[in-house]
């Protein structure tokens, strides 16, 4: 019924009116209903992982121990096909559906099934041979090591099918249409959602399958999705289909497009970095500091879904004025949409410092543990905003080919951390000095990645120049 609904809905989205809506449109309302269906698919994404540890932990410590030692390596994975090489893809669609370049767009349906099915093997690939060893050196061993193994081996095994979801619905966001790729992703995860605790507890008197069906589960979200988003574009329109171009390689096009994805590519594994790296100096502080700092430091990609979302509106909208040649208004774009950003980052920040229990005591109930978590985001909630920022404006910068100002943001707060890792100037030995020290790194992150706000930057691009 609602797939039939969002066919329905085609004409209408696949036509002129986005365009002109896009750049031409209110600021403001055209960017809050753009960003509405993919902050939602994104809390829904998050829901269903939450959910996915819960019915973990039912199976007791070594499967979820298993669980933890996979997870960072899923997130940055999630990150790299949805944020990054996705973003570069949008920002390309964008500024070609501004231009009205049909070819492109074609060109573009394909790079992005021909990069999913490449990127795809070749995660599986280097999880195969190598994953085992990578969770061993994170400390896993026994059952422990095997469950991650096993697990590994079937979420990467169709990590193809991610990356085809999230490459599919970056071109359709590209476009301008957020709300059939958002829809379809809802509902392909809650569909699937109730395999989670069938095949990992079991159901109708049969045995669970443990971990690997926790897997088996998280894997055919992205199957179903895939299905329909295949289905959908070939439906909607020539723009949209698989099909060759005549000619269908252009070095132009896949070159800006590769430079954006390896930078932004290249930024999120710096910012994962800084994460392990804080982790590394809680690690030093005891058992209650690594635990507190376990259930709250989960708040810091929380808040970023919301602004996620904005950042893809953000996106569209700046990518498309650019293509049209309306630079002045892409610029109004860029700077209205940081500023939302960071308002909302700020918001949020803001609750966290003030009423960190709020968050906290749905973790746990152990007084120290939560005492150490209150501390950091006291502290660290207080940088949500200039953080909130710098998320917007990474999708700025995919959508004007400049991702530099947010990489070389991210590579400081990056340095700072890992400095503070490697113990030069000594390590930090309470949690407010590391709550301090990622506030810092945030504040920081977003002054420089600013930098990209320059207005000389965008007189530039107005000129025809390259800045």
């Amino acid at each position: 019924m609602i797939f039939r609904r969002i066919l329905a809905g085609t004409p209408r989205t696949a036509s002129p009116e986005i365009r002109a809506r896009l750049i031409g449109g209110p600021i403001i309302r055209t960017m809050l209903s753009l960003s509405l269906p993919p902050t939602t698919a994104t809390l829904v994404q998050l829901f269903v992982q939450l959910a996915q540890v819960h019915y973990v932990g039912l199976l007791g410590i070594e499967p979820l121990a298993a669980l933890t030692l996979v997870a960072p390596v899923v997130l940055l994975m999630q990150l790299l096909s949805a944020a990054d090489v996705g973003g570069a893809i949008s920002a390309a669609t964008a500024r070609a559906r501004g231009a009205n370049e049909t070819k492109d767009l074609q060109r573009l349906v394909l790079y992005a099934i021909v990069c999913s099915l490449f990127l795809g093997l070749l995660v599986a690939t280097i999880e195969y041979f190598g994953g085992g060893a990578f969770y061993r050196f994170l400390g896993g061993k026994d059952r422990v090591l095997d469950e991650a193994i096993s697990y590994g081996r079937v979420v990467f095994g169709g990590a193809v099918l991610m990356w085809m979801t999230n490459l599919l619905a970056a071109t359709l966001r590209g476009r301008g249409e957020t709300f059939a790729p958002s829809v379809i992703i809802i509902v392909s995860l809650l569909g699937t959602f109730p395999l989670y605790p069938m095949l990992t507890l079991g159901a109708l008197d049969r045995q669970g399958l443990g971990l690997v069906g926790a897997a088996i589960a998280f894997v055919a979200g992205y199957a179903v999705s895939t299905i329909v988003l295949l289905f959908y574009m070939q439906a909607i329109g020539k723009e949209t289909r698989i099909a060759l171009v005549n000619p269908w390689w252009s070095w132009k096009l896949v070159r800006e497009t590769a430079r954006v994805a390896f930078l932004s590519s290249t930024r999120t594994i710096l910012s994962v970095g800084a994460i392990l790296a804080a982790t590394y100096c809680v690690g030093r502080l005891g058992d209650a500091a690594g635990a507190g700092y376990g259930i709250a430091a989960p708040l810091d990609l929380t808040f970023i879904s919301p602004v996620y979302g904005l950042g893809i509106s953000i996106l569209a909208m700046v990518g498309a004025n650019l293509g049209a040649g309306n630079v002045g208004r892409s610029y109004r774009v860029a700077v209205v949409g940081t500023l939302m950003a960071a308002a909302i980052g700020g918001a949020l920040g803001l609750l966290a410092a003030i009423r960190p229990d709020v968050w906290l005591v749905h973790f746990s109930d152990d007084a120290a543990v939560l005492l150490e978590g209150e501390r950091y985001l006291s502290i660290v909630g207080l940088a949500y905003a200039l953080g909130g920022a710098g998320t917007a404006l990474l999708f700025v910068g995919q959508a004007k080919g400049q991702t530099r100002w947010t990489f070389w943001g991210t590579a400081a707060r990056f340095a700072i951390v890992a400095v503070a890792a490697t113990g030069l100037f000594g390590f930090p030995d309470t949690i407010e000095s590391i709550a301090l020290l990622m506030a810092s790194a945030y504040a920081i992150q977003g002054i420089i990645a600013a930098g990209i706000l320059n207005p000389a930057n965008w007189r530039a691009s107005a000129k025809g120049q390259v800045a």
